[in-house]
């Protein structure tokens, strides 16, 4: 967080004015390099000038101030002073500092990469139709459920009693990787990539993903480079890697 912090403070000076030239220039040369940093920029820039259109300072301002003021005088001590109303300009990149800060840095919803780029939401497997729920099925409820450690268990069972089926071997690679697993998660889908599977490119595509869920961006550019023209997950991984 405190890494975040610092690029936040970054944004701003930048937006700002606040730094000087060569700092500017480095600043921008990171910025070419580091997609969040750019959207940080962007984010920051976005609210400064959402609060400066809805926030613009006019009589109504000069009256609260004096008012301010007013009570200040009747209800406290002659010592306590009113915030001042002079810089307006430095409040406003404040509080927009703060607003962007609350939304990329504390909100615990705030989508990565990894999530948004996340295509085997779902998993299917085929309904054998006599009424049994087979400890397939059931992960793949759990797996539906994003009850993924539940899924894990199941699936873990039926790979190894079954290291060839590679469906299974997919999505417990993947529930692997939602269970903080990626390293063994990468075992088995580079397996798979280098068969003959119908997940093989699936399979490059979730290596790269699972190195953008640890912010290893130069490994994840290796294996999403490998995803082949044409097969599902191409587009998703030749944005996503416009953005590492």
């Amino acid at each position: 967080m405190a890494l975040e912090n610092d690029s936040l403070l970054q944004a701003a000076n930048y937006v700002d004015g606040e730094m000087s030239a060569e700092e500017r220039a480095e600043f921008e040369l990171q910025m070419q390099a580091d997609a969040e940093l750019r959207e940080y920029v962007a984010q920051y820039r976005e609210a400064n000038t959402a609060l400066r259109r809805f926030l613009v300072p006019d009589s109504n301002a000069e009256a609260l101030k004096q008012t301010l003021g007013s009570l200040n005088q009747q209800y406290f001590k002659p010592e306590a002073k009113v915030v001042s109303f002079g810089n307006y300009s430095r409040w406003l990149s404040a509080v927009a500092a703060v607003l962007i800060l609350g939304i990329i840095v504390f909100n615990p919803f705030r989508r990565g990469l990894y999530e948004e780029y996340n295509t085997a939401t779902t998993m299917s497997v085929a309904e054998r139709g006599d009424g049994a729920e087979t400890n397939l099925e059931k992960a793949a409820a759990f797996y539906n459920n994003k009850e993924f450690t539940k899924a894990e268990g199941l699936l873990a069972k039926e790979y190894t009693a079954d290291t060839k089926n590679s469906l299974i071997a997919y999505y417990y690679a993947l529930t692997l990787i939602e269970d903080k697993q990626e390293a063994k998660a990468r075992e088995i889908l580079q397996q798979l990539y280098n068969g003959e599977s119908a997940f093989k490119y699936d399979a490059a595509y979730y290596v790269g993903l699972s190195y953008v869920k640890q912010k290893d961006n130069a490994n994840a550019k290796v294996w999403l480079q490998k995803v082949a023209a044409g097969t599902s997950n191409y587009q998703k991984a030749r944005e996503l890697l416009g953005k590492l």
